[in-house]
C-alpha cells in the first residue's frame, strides 16, 4: 500500500452489481456480514440491467426469469423482499422454414412418450445429472423415448434457454437440471415470467436490501485488482475517482477484508486476479472457457410497432433454428405484453434476437450484413414488422450473455467456485461452475458462494441443489 491510499475494511467485498452480485450482497448483510458491493457501471444489474431510451425500457438482451421458486425468488423471501411473478409465456411458436409458424404443441402429438420421458426424469437424482455434462441431449432422451416430437419439445426448449444451436451442441445436464426443477415446481417443462416489479425495480429491490441490512453498494466503482499476499485475499484496489492529476492511475483506494467473491465473467476475471497467485491449471481452465468461440453472442434487435405482432397469445416466447436467408437459431417476444410500463402509450415493444457464433462478434462487418439480413428475414416471419415506428440495433457480445453450454463446458468442465490455493477468494459467476438459466443461474451462484464462505447452509434454501 502506497502513501496517500484510502483505506476501508470489510468482511466480504463482492465484485460485480448483476444479478450474482446483489444477491450475495443482499445475503452476506441479511447474514450479519460487512459487505460492500462494486461495480463500474452507474446502473445495477449487470447483463440484464434496464436502461432508459427516448420513452423506451430496454433491457441488454433478451432476459426473463426461469425461477420456479426455489431460487432467485427464495432470495427475495429470504433478504425480506418478494419477487413479483409477473406475466407468464404459456405457449411457444416455433418457425420452420418449409412449414412457417406452428406450435411446439402439434410436435409430440403422443403425450404418453412424453409422460415417459418425464417420469424418467422425475425418477433421476440430480447428481446423476452430473454424468452427462459430456453428452448431448438428444442422447439421454433416446434412453426413453425414440419420438421425434418429445426431442423436438426438448430442444426447442434448448434454443431459447441456452442459446444453442445444433441438437449436439445443447448439454444433456445443464438442460435436465432445469427440466427437472421445472417440473417439480411448477409441472411445466419450461417456466419463464416478467418480474412484476420489472427489471428496474426487481434491480431495487435487491440494492435495497443490501442497505436496509447494514450492507454497501457503490456503483461507479472499478476494481482495478483483488489484493493477494501469501495465498490470501487482504481486499481490493479501486480506482480512485474523481482524478487528481491528468492521467494519473496510480492513486488507488484500498477496501481491506478477507473474503472477495468475484463475479465478473471468465473472459474478465484475470483482468483483476492476479494470474501468478492462481495454480497453472485453473488459470489455463480460465482461459480456454474465455475463448470468444465459447460465448453465447447474438444480434439484438427491438422493434416497437403501434399494433402487437404476434401468432397466439401476446406473451408468447417465440423460437426457430433457422431464419429464412440465415443459419441463426433465436427467439422472440412481446416485451409490452409482459410489462406495458415499458413502452410509450399505444406501442409495442418487441425483443428479438439471432443467435451468432461467438467467434463472429469481433467482426463487425459480418455481423453488420447478418443483421441486415436478420431484419428481412424478420419482415418475412412476421409481416407486422415492415414499418416499425422505433427500432434500435445492438450486439450482444461485450457484455456476453455467457459460456455457451455445450457438453464438455459445463458443469465439472468448468472452473470450481472457490479458487485454489487462494483463501477467502470465490467465483459467483454463471460462467463459472453453476446451473440453471440467466439471473437464476446467477442466484444459485451467489447462494453457492455465500454459502461455502458462511461454512453452513441457509435453512431457507433447504437442502436441495444449489450450484
Amino acid at each position: 500500500m502506497k502513501k496517500g491510499d484510502a483505506v476501508s475494511s470489510y468482511d466480504v467485498v463482492v465484485i460485480g452489481a448483476g444479478a450474482a452480485g446483489l444477491c450475495a450482497g443482499a445475503l452476506l448483510a441479511r447474514e450479519g456480514k460487512r459487505v460492500v458491493v462494486l461495480d463500474r457501471s452507474p446502473y445495477p444489474g449487470g447483463r440484464a440491467m434496464a436502461v432508459p431510451d427516448e420513452g423506451f425500457t430496454l433491457n441488454l438482451g433478451g432476459h426473463l426469469i426461469e425461477d420456479g421458486g426455489s431460487g432467485l425468488t427464495k432470495v427475495f423471501e429470504h433478504v425480506g423482499k418478494k419477487l413479483i411473478h409477473g406475466e407468464v409465456s404459456k405457449e411457444m411458436p416455433i418457425w420452420d422454414n418449409a412449414s412457417g409458424w406452428g406450435s411446439i404443441r402439434d410436435r409430440y402429438t403422443d403425450r404418453a412418450e412424453l409422460k415417459k420421458v418425464v417420469k424418467a426424469l422425475a425418477d433421476t437424482p440430480y447428481e446423476a445429472l452430473d454424468d452427462w455434462d459430456d453428452r448431448s441431449l438428444r442422447e439421454w432422451i433416446h434412453q426413453h423415448t425414440s419420438d421425434q416430437g418429445v426431442v423436438d419439445l426438448f430442444e426447442f426448449i434448448s434454443v431459447l434457454e441456452c442459446m444453442t444451436d445444433n441438437w449436439y451442441d445443447h448439454s444433456a445436464s445443464d438442460n435436465l437440471y432445469v427440466r427437472k426443477m421445472h417440473y417439480e415446481e411448477r409441472n411445466t417443462a419450461a417456466y419463464s415470467c416478467w418480474p412484476g416489479q420489472g427489471w428496474d425495480g426487481l434491480w431495487r429491490d435487491l440494492a435495497d436490501a443490501i442497505t436496509e441490512h447494514g450492507g454497501e453498494l457503490r456503483l461507479g466503482a472499478s476494481v482495478e485488482r483483488v489484493i493477494i499476499e501469501n495465498g490470501a485475499v487482504k481486499g481490493v484496489a479501486v480506482a480512485r475517482e474523481p482524478k487528481v492529476l491528468p492521467n494519473e492511475f496510480f492513486e488507488e483506494e484500498i477496501l481491506e477484508a478477507s473474503a472477495v467473491i468475484s463475479t465478473l465473467p471468465v473472459w474478465n476475471v484475470l483482468n483483476v486476479v492476479p494470474r501468478s497467485a492462481l495454480p497453472e491449471w485453473y488459470a489455463s481452465q480460465i482461459e480456454f472457457l474465455a475463448q470468444d468461440k465459447f460465448r453465447i453472442a447474438w444480434l439484438g434487435l427491438y422493434l416497437a410497432t403501434e399494433e402487437p405482432v404476434t401468432q397466439y397469445d401476446p406473451r408468447e416466447l417465440s423460437t426457430w433454428t433457422a431464419t429464412p436467408s440465415t443459419d441463426c437459431s433465436g427467439f422472440m417476444f412481446d416485451q409490452s405484453a409482459m410489462d406495458p410500463s415499458c413502452s410509450p402509450e399505444g406501442t409495442h415493444l418487441h425483443v428479438l434476437g439471432a443467435i451468432i457464433p461467438g467467434a463472429k462478434g469481433r467482426d463487425r462487418e459480418w455481423c453488420r450484413a447478418t443483421m441486415e439480413a436478420f431484419e428481412r428475414d424478420a419482415e418475412t416471419m412476421w409481416p407486422g414488422f415492415a414499418k416499425p415506428v422505433w427500432r434500435r440495433r445492438h450486439l450482444v457480445f461485450e457484455p456476453s450473455f455467457g459460456v455457451i453450454q455445450m457438453p464438455g463446458l459445463v458443469g465439472k468442465y468448468r472452473p470450481h467456485w472457490r479458487a485454489p490455493n487462494v483463501e477467502g477468494l470465490w467465483f459467483a459467476s454463471e460462467t463459472f461452475r453453476s446451473r440453471g438459466v440467466g439471473t437464476d443461474r446467477a442466484a444459485r451462484a451467489a447462494l453457492t458462494c455465500v454459502e461455502d464462505y458462511l461454512g453452513a447452509r441457509i435453512p431457507t434454501f433447504g437442502e436441495g441443489w444449489r450450484y
